[in-house]
């Protein structure tokens, strides 16, 4: 068994022939002997057992009566802009209950713009749900730049102009682990036609003059 040794500000190199050097690119097997001195990447050490990435949700499930309500907020915003929306998720440890944020957002096409801001005291922000107007519910090369510092759960929503689709994932150090719907809400996807939404959700949506993602006519790219 060789020594293991971690890369750090002040790190001088040991004395030993063979070690293993754990630094911010990964692990390296160092050799050094009369005829050359190498550092090897290495996926990992031969003797310890093996690993793989995962994560879990550690929270209660959603109850269906949640995911209802986005859907509705959802369908309104698509409804009055053909665009995707975006609601921000708590969860207070202490009650042991969920609760929804409409953060003030410009929304135009395939995009929305928000601030998160602070998160309340006695809360936990969990992630955020966002919509895909008309498109399928699906994790974009968008979505995936956005959330890749931002660890926790996100969800997408899609297919609003119809039977809407749902997908769900962990976020956590830029991997994302997909978790079946089944693993996030207690409930299944059920109809939002007439559900009353709180007064004013619409007032914190403003659409976009000049869509980011619009073509040279002004239409948004993606409904």
């Amino acid at each position: 068994m060789f020594p293991v040794y971690l890369k750090e500000d002040h790190f001088e190199e040991p004395d030993d022939p063979i070690y293993y050097l754990v630094t911010r690119d990964g692990l390296f097997q160092v050799k050094r002997n009369p005829l050359f001195h190498a550092r090897t990447k290495v996926r990992g050490l031969s003797w310890l057992m093996s690993e793989h990435e995962a994560a879990r949700l550690q929270l209660p499930p959603l109850s269906g009566a949640i995911l209802v309500e986005i859907v509705a907020f959802f369908r309104e915003v698509f409804q009055a802009h053909r665009a995707e929306a975006v609601v921000l998720l708590y969860f207070n440890q202490q009650e042991g209950r969920y609760e929804l944020k409409i953060p003030k957002q410009q929304v135009a096409g395939g995009h929305c713009s928000y601030e998160i801001g602070p998160t309340p005291a006695g809360w936990l922000r969990v992630g955020t749900i966002h919509s895909h107007a008309s498109a399928d519910a699906f994790h974009s090369e968008l979505d995936d730049e956005d959330e890749r510092h931002d660890d926790g759960l996100h969800m997408t929503i899609g297919n609003l102009d119809g039977e809407a689709s749902v997908v769900c994932s962990l976020v956590v150090d830029g991997r994302r682990f997909t978790l079946k719907p089944s693993e996030v809400f207690d409930g299944e996807l059920l109809d939002s036609t007439g559900v009353r939404l709180p007064k004013g959700s619409l007032q914190v949506v403003d659409l976009e003059t000049v869509p980011r993602d619009s073509d040279a006519e002004g239409r948004p790219s993606s409904v």
